[in-house]
């Protein structure tokens, strides 16, 4: 460099490249701009009170609250049958079947014939008495007589014992006659009891519709054999079903008859929240479940028995501060939100409890009611970076 011109080339070559440089330095407004456009854009939501549950979702069948499995109360051939599947029956009114009914009815007028017959043999026998006891009577007073002649020596021996050989005979007649009055008033008893069962047989030969419903099932005809204790119907009560379902044995404590309500949906009609009115008394040691029922009165159009239905168990419900369960994070093992303050996202640690339908309850005072929380664009910021709220959620 010791040359004049070398030093002359290299302070030109120096001053073109400090111009350069110069040149190409952002303006102070050019900074700005470029510092503006590093800030993430994100759109922010209000935490808020709302109400949260614990539940349980399950599947319930629906069962008719009353229903009768109907048996005829005698044996015999089916001689008609009044009702059809799906007919409406009244209790105590509607005939269903009829059981053998000549056969009974002539048994029923054989018992009334042998209870008459009874009656006039009862009678005849009071007539007997009352014959014996006249012949008695007589006797008595003729021996007492002869006893009195005897004293007086006016009759032989012989002819006082005939006189009460007599008088024994006569008494004998009298008891006779009226222990045969005690056993014609036995048999006319017995008669009598057996007009009260012919007569209850004959009765029962007709089934009688025992409840209010619906013919859900038949399973005889006429000219089959019906047998004592075989149901040939199934009567339902359609106006009050139960829905049953079964819970694991974990939730046992937790359930509280009259307490605890189930929400139920039957093919997509909403039948209402309703309070569980049963709880099995034990957990059923192979499934480790225990059943519970719920009333449903008067159930609307197309909710019927055998339906399935669509439940949800509330344990426990309570309103609360929650942010969208979207917007929670784990980072460094923590539960995190992020919101605004002054342009700048700011990590919240919270603690949380129930989810309800997005939304995840807040415990604590982590946050407030209203904080803006960071709804979008919470997964590419970081504590303190700066943020552009374009727009909030709603």
């Amino acid at each position: 460099m010791s040359n004049p011109i070398s030093q002359r080339i290299f302070l030109l070559l120096f001053s073109i490249a400090l111009v350069f440089v110069q040149g190409c330095a952002p303006p102070q407004d050019v900074q700005a701009a470029t510092q503006r456009t590093r800030s993430i854009p994100v759109t922010v939501i209000a935490a808020q009170e709302r109400p949260f549950e614990e539940r349980i979702t399950l599947q319930g069948s629906l069962l008719p609250k009353e229903y009768a499995m109907v048996s005829p109360m005698v044996d015999g051939i089916v001689t008609d049958v009044y009702v059809e599947e799906g007919d409406r029956v009244v209790a105590n009114e509607t005939k269903l079947v009829q059981i053998e009914k000549i056969a009974l009815t002539q048994a029923y007028d054989i018992a009334c014939q042998d209870q008459a017959v009874a009656e006039h043999a009862c009678r005849d026998a009071e007539a007997q008495v009352i014959a014996a006891q006249v012949q008695y009577d007589k006797a008595k007073i003729d021996y007492e007589r002869f006893v009195r002649l005897r004293e007086q020596q006016a009759i032989t021996p012989d002819a006082m014992e005939q006189m009460e050989a007599g008088f024994k005979v006569a008494e004998a007649q009298l008891n006779r006659a009226k222990t045969a009055v005690a056993l014609r008033k036995e048999q006319q008893k017995q008669a009598a009891a057996a007009v009260i069962i012919a007569r209850k047989r004959l009765d029962d030969s007709l089934v009688i519709s025992p409840m209010d419903g619906w013919i859900t099932m038949k399973t005889i005809k006429r000219g089959e054999f019906a047998s004592v204790g075989r149901a040939i119907l199934r009567i339902a009560d359609t106006s009050v079903l139960e829905v049953s379902a079964f819970l694991p044995g974990e939730y046992y404590p937790r359930i509280r008859t009259g307490e605890t309500r189930m929400r139920i949906q039957v093919s997509g009609i909403d039948v209402g929240t309703l309070p569980i009115t049963y709880k099995s008394p034990e957990i059923m040691a192979q499934l480790r479940t225990f059943e519970v029922k719920a009333l449903i009165e008067s159930p609307p159009e197309g909710v019927v028995p055998g339906a399935m239905a669509q439940i949800e168990t509330v344990l426990q419900s309570r309103d609360s501060l929650g942010v969208p369960h979207d917007v929670t994070q784990i980072r460094d093992g923590k539960t995190v939100v992020f919101v605004v303050e002054n342009g700048l996202a700011r990590q919240i640690e919270i603690h949380t409890g129930l989810t309800t339908a997005g939304w995840t309850e807040v415990l604590g005072d982590a946050l407030a009611p209203g904080t803006p929380v960071i709804s979008r664009g919470y997964n590419l910021v970081n504590d303190g970076d700066p943020v552009d709220v374009q727009e909030e959620a709603k």
